[in-house]
């Protein structure tokens, strides 16, 4: 997204104001900008720190609202997405399990959400899809309501992200190894959704990819016995093609399946399956 050039009469030049650079996140569906912490969304940065246990014995993929007071869990085995409420945002040790709802696929691998909550994301392994679904009460999948879904790139699709103004999609296959990047016509809407581009994978299990706020830095997940992340930098926001291999760290788990930040880069989580079922926080 591109900044205003003012905020309640400050000019903004480039992504400073008054000379402290500023980069933009979202709470409760409002775009507001903050400082950029020291080390904001460098890998190298992070820390462990601490864990939960899952709800569901080989959970898949994590996600947050936009504030940090909700929690999501996506669990393979049971075939659930489960919503926790969190009294501290972005602080799992005070996430309590509120409620789960079925997912559309039996062998659910990921979820996402668009900018406001009021849609919901799901990518099925068993019938290669993307569902997507409508809430009336945004971030909360009480109220979701099944709408529509289209055919995956690939039959090995573990993870899902829109960009910013949901134009731009992504997928990452680990039966492919690849990411996919497609357009969409109508912002956050799977159906309008046409194949762009695509590029390989660092490793041969991908199972996760995440972006920071402003699409200049891509995530990889690759899980399996010993879990690793790759961070590559973008010459050109959101636009895979350019992305060129920084670093990479080792994480906690093991089977991990989903990567998450928190929304001013702070905050990194990971969710492991089985052997560990168990959600990792770390601090940078």
């Amino acid at each position: 997204m591109i900044p205003p050039t003012s905020i309640d009469g400050t000019d903004i030049t480039g992504a400073t104001i008054d000379g402290t650079d500023v980069q933009e996140i979202t709470v409760d569906g409002d775009v507001v900008f903050t400082a950029v912490p020291a080390g904001a969304f460098d890998i190298t940065q992070v820390t462990f720190d601490t864990s939960i246990n899952t709800q569901d014995s080989d959970s898949q993929s994590i996600q947050w609202n936009n504030a940090g007071t909700r929690l999501y869990e996506v669990g393979q085995s049971n075939a659930e997405i489960y919503q926790y409420t969190v009294s501290t945002p972005f602080e799992i040790t005070t996430a309590n399990f509120q409620k789960s709802i079925n997912t559309q696929d039996s062998i659910p691998r990921a979820i996402t959400w668009n900018d406001d909550g009021s849609r919901l994301y799901e990518a099925g392994f068993i019938a290669d899809k993307i569902y997507q679904s409508n809430l009336s009460v945004p971030f909360d999948i009480g109220s979701a309501t099944f709408q529509t879904s289209v055919a995956s790139q690939n039959s090995g699709i573990d993870g899902i992200q829109w960009n910013n103004d949901g134009t731009r999609f992504y997928e990452i296959d680990f039966d492919s190894d690849k990411i996919y990047q497609l357009n969409a016509s109508t912002p956050f809407d799977i159906t309008t959704m046409t194949l762009q581009t695509s590029i390989n994978t660092q490793d041969a299990d991908p199972r996760s990819l995440e972006w920071n706020n402003d699409g200049t830095r891509l995530y990889e997940l690759n899980g399996g016995s010993n879990p690793e992340i790759y961070q590559y930098t973008l010459s050109t926001p959101f636009d895979i093609t350019t992305a060129s291999l920084q670093t990479s760290i080792n994480l906690q788990g093991f089977n991990s399946g989903g990567i998450v930040w928190n929304n001013d880069g702070t905050r990194f989580y990971e969710v492991a399956a089985s052997g560990s079922n168990k959600i990792f926080q770390y601090t940078l």
